[in-house]
């Protein structure tokens, strides 16, 4: 080993990856057993921390809890039981392609927070946001962020001996209408179920490591 070479800690990695491990899509959870709000605010947390691009973090984070509110968004996301079932229903939302403009509010307040402020932001932003204007990709960039932040949630989740389950099957509009949420200023990037497992945990079907990468 090189003398300068990182070291794993094999038994914090045993323990991290001991978390990956058990986290499973589960499809249907135990309504009777409700989330506590400084669990919910400790998933939320994970997703705050999590990293996105020029530290935008353009996502929004809309909890669903009363049962009212997870019905209305199970009928907007094709009745999937991992829905209806669940006592905690997060939708991470991405703003559209207008915040992300030059001299933009949502933009300007961000930057802001930086050191150097907006003048310094903009001149290290101004070149990537006008490749993604050319590519035509910048609301396919927002809702990348919300994968990352959705990640981190779920991981926290398994962390806690909760189980999750992301859905990118759901009908948008319904789902904005269920949020009550403007589809001009937001996308959905993903619904994330949240709750104590009602069923058995499935195996982890994973490719054998060796098979999914290389080294140049």
């Amino acid at each position: 080993m090189s003398p300068m070479e990182f070291s794993l800690d094999a038994a914090k990695a045993e323990r991290f990856l001991e978390t990956m491990r058990k986290r499973f899509a589960c499809k249907r959870f135990r309504k009777d057993l409700p989330l506590s709000f400084d669990t919910i605010e400790f998933l939320l947390e994970c997703g705050r921390l999590s990293p996105s691009s020029f530290g935008l973090e353009p996502w929004r984070f809309v909890v669903a809890a009363k049962p009212e509110s997870i019905k209305a968004l199970g009928d907007a996301c094709f009745t999937q039981d991992a829905v209806y079932t669940s006592p905690c229903v997060i939708v991470i939302l991405a703003r559209k392609e207008a915040a992300y403009s030059l001299g933009s509010a949502f933009l300007t307040q961000r930057a802001e927070r930086f050191p150097g402020g907006y003048p310094v932001f903009e001149a290290d932003y101004k070149s990537y946001h006008d490749f993604l204007m050319k590519e035509g990709r910048i609301l396919q960039w927002a809702r990348a962020q919300t994968y990352i932040a959705c990640a981190n949630m779920m991981t926290g989740a398994a962390s806690l001996d909760l189980d999750s389950c992301p859905l990118e099957g759901f009908d948008e509009s319904g789902v904005l209408s269920a949020l009550d949420k403007s589809e001009k200023e937001w996308t959905v990037g993903i619904v994330v179920a949240f709750g104590r497992r009602d069923e058995e945990v499935r195996p982890k079907i994973r490719e054998n490591l060796s098979r999914l990468y290389e080294i140049l």
